[in-house]
């Protein structure tokens, strides 16, 4: 699940793959990264367009103080590749000049496969907000959208997701927690990413998978950086999840994997998402809890509803209850009896089960054979 991994590290892995790699010619390559230091794509060798190269990823390498003026400048898209079906548009910080997007959309328009990260997509202009969505309608065979720390104006997250092909059927958004800025949480375009979900609705095909996440920042021993100090997340407010909810009561019928951990939910509305999504083997929730865990494993194998969930994430936001227990020394954690218990009870498919407070004191047990254990 994406919860347990940032997008730094998601991407970082991306890229040591690629670099561990033994070079390839030209003719051999399925999969190309191009640093760009302006907004002219270089020219492909003829081989390339037989290859069969399949992924490409473009990451800025664009000097801040050069960026804004390159956005006004003209820029170049040659032909690409009509076999690439991945791709990826990383470290693009203030956005791309307008029309590059939309030229890049109609030489790749059979993309299947897009992540975006630590971007502003819509740039900061009208102009370039329509470049970003006009992108998308040429994205007819997108089936999986990554957004990773991608920010954008008010209303544009909605106006993508009724812009993005019908075809869609796995969605990630993800944002790192920035503890330095007090209007984070503002930023986050909770409500609107429900919209993606309303798409399946009055029974049109809609998502299969969806992970709308908020990730801890990694942790560094630089002590000046606040970002890679200080721990855990908060989720964004409370009421916000009850239009996930009611989307998913309309929508969760097929879905197999649900990590909405960037939302808060009560436990009785856990009993409804649970109910909603029969078919969900992986699940994430962030969870009021009041006195304990045992409050949400007890909803989870109610009337065997979760029978289902192989892998589940639990974050919890500590009632005083729960805040007290923690602060008198008592384990914010799981114990074994609880596991076997929830077992028995209904959740019979049940892998490995991970839970936080708050996505600090986090654990993780996995099932070895017919034995839980705490993974170390």
């Amino acid at each position: 699940m994406s919860t347990s991994t940032s997008p730094s590290t998601f991407l970082s892995s991306k890229a040591t793959a690629l670099e561990s790699a033994h070079a390839v010619p030209v003719s051999e390559a399925r999969a190309a990264q191009i640093p760009l230091q302006t907004f002219n794509l270089p020219t492909f060798p003829p081989e390339a367009f037989t290859a069969g190269l399949t992924s490409l990823i473009l990451t800025s390498d664009i000097k801040l103080d050069e960026y804004q003026p390159l956005l006004e400048q003209p820029f170049s898209v040659p032909d690409l590749p009509q076999t690439i079906t991945s791709l990826t548009l990383e470290l693009f910080s203030l956005g791309y000049p307008p029309g590059f997007l939309t030229e890049l959309g109609k030489k790749l328009s059979g993309i299947k496969s897009l992540t975006l990260y630590s971007q502003l997509l819509a740039g900061t202009t009208s102009y370039s907000k329509d470049d970003a969505v006009t992108f998308f309608r040429f994205q007819t065979q997108l089936r999986e959208l990554h957004l990773l720390d991608v920010f954008g104006p008010k209303g544009f997250y909605a106006e993508l997701a009724g812009r993005v092909s019908p075809s869609l059927r796995f969605l990630e958004v993800n944002f790192t927690y920035r503890h330095s800025d007090p209007q984070f949480l503002g930023s986050v375009p909770s409500k609107e990413i429900v919209e993606f979900l309303k798409r399946g609705g009055g029974g049109g095909a809609g998502l299969l998978g969806l992970t709308a996440s908020i990730s801890a920042p990694d942790i560094t021993d630089d002590e000046d950086d606040r970002e890679g100090t200080e721990m855990g997340i908060l989720p964004v407010e409370k009421g916000h999840g009850e239009g996930l909810v009611d989307a998913l009561k309309d929508v969760g019928r097929e879905m197999v994997m649900l990590d909405v951990t960037m939302f808060e939910v009560s436990v009785e509305q856990v009993k409804i998402i649970i109910s909603s999504c029969p078919k969900v083997k992986i699940l994430g929730l962030t969870v009021t809890v009041d006195k304990g865990w045992g409050e949400v494993f007890e909803v989870l194998g109610q009337d065997g509803k979760g029978a289902g969930v192989e892998v589940l994430e639990l974050v919890g936001v500590p009632g005083k209850e729960f805040a007290e227990s923690i602060k008198e020394g008592e384990s914010s954690g799981l114990s074994k009896d609880i596991l076997d218990g929830v077992v028995v009870a209904g959740c019979k498919g049940l892998k490995s089960v991970k839970v936080s407070v708050l996505r600090t004191r986090s654990e993780m047990w996995v099932l070895d054979g017919e034995e839980w254990k705490l993974k170390k």
